[in-house]
């Protein structure tokens, strides 16, 4: 499998669940949200279904449907008190991620749904900042993922070709949102959401795994000398 003729000069990466595994830290925070509120804590499973939108999202959808929106508000400050303080604490690359990152000649830019300040806290808490040329949260501009918005202004600010860019994510969020901007898309299965769950929005390529996406990106990709 190889992308023929295309070169990547451009790879966009989701963050939680692409990237890094950030689960335990985020279902630390939130069930630290919903302790302090006299709920029940989140299963895991359930937890995996709530990822890719953004906090306010996944919090929301940890309390009870009849929750009022202040309730939420305070869950969220609980969340966010607690997550800033253990951003780090569990979370990891991916096995054979930074070997990859430092590994591609290309620009690589973070565009997730989590808030620009904790994707720069959490790449700052992992002294990985010098692997990326730009980090975009899903406050950086008016939309976010599956929107396009954030993929084009990055097409935009490095003065890219589409049809030279790529955007990796687990989530079916990130292959829409690569797809809608005229990108090539690739779905990892390794992560929190199913890149494959809407046979409509369909990736150019799935990996399952982070060796068999390294292989092929450095099959494509112009390597570090």
């Amino acid at each position: 499998m190889d992308f023929g003729q295309f070169c990547p000069e451009l790879i966009l990466w989701d963050l939680d669940g692409t990237l890094v595994d950030s689960s335990l830290d985020l279902v630390r925070a939130t069930n630290e949200a919903m302790r302090t509120l006299g709920y029940p804590d989140v299963d895991q499973a359930h937890f995996a279904r709530m990822v890719g939108n953004g906090v306010r999202y996944l919090v929301s959808a940890a309390l009870p449907a009849e929750s009022r929106e202040r309730e939420k508000e305070s869950a969220i400050e609980i969340f966010m008190e607690y997550y800033r303080s253990h951003i780090a604490d569990k979370t990891r690359y991916f096995e054979g991620i930074p070997e990859l990152l430092a590994d591609l000649s290309v620009a690589h830019v973070i565009v997730s749904n989590k808030r620009e300040d904790l994707c720069r806290l959490l790449v700052h808490a992992l002294d990985s900042r010098t692997w990326f040329e730009e980090i975009v949260g899903g406050d950086t501009f008016l939309n976010r993922k599956p929107h396009p918005q954030p993929v084009l202004e990055m097409v935009k600010r490095f003065s890219a070709d589409p049809s030279r860019v790529v955007m990796i994510g687990d989530s079916i969020l990130d292959i829409e949102s690569g797809l809608k901007a005229g990108v090539k898309t690739i779905g990892v299965t390794w992560g929190f959401g199913d890149p494959l769950e809407n046979s409509e929005i369909r990736p150019d390529y799935v990996f399952r795994n982070v060796s068999e996406m390294a292989d092929f990106l450095r099959q494509s990709c112009p390597r570090r000398v």
